[in-house]
């Protein structure tokens, strides 16, 4: 029998925007990061950056469960993050564990 695990990764690809210095981005990007760690129910939060492509950013995050997704989006960082408007959403992605247990 198949148990879905509560905690969520999200996946999230995204894209600097043209008019906005990549070194500004990026300093920005890590403040949002080291801010999401901060709030309950957020396991990780960590920037990857794509070497071929300066502007492309991967976010990766883990949550405890979807209530900690549901009041991310309403934390004040983040709406601040989204309101600078220094990049944009190209795609995102929620996954979870799948467990199966062993039968005795």
């Amino acid at each position: 029998m198949s148990q879905v695990n509560e905690t969520i990764f999200v996946t999230a690809e995204l894209k600097i925007k043209t008019n906005i210095e990549r070194d500004a981005a990026v300093e920005a990007i890590e403040q949002f990061c080291l801010d999401m760690q901060s709030e309950p129910g957020c396991l990780q939060a960590i920037a990857t950056y794509d070497q071929n492509q300066s502007d492309r950013v991967i976010l990766l995050e883990q949550y405890a469960n979807r209530e900690a997704i549901n009041q991310h989006f309403v934390m004040p960082h983040t709406q601040a993050f989204i309101e600078r408007d220094i990049t944009e959403l190209v795609q995102a992605f929620e996954t979870q564990l799948e467990s199966k247990d062993q039968e005795k």
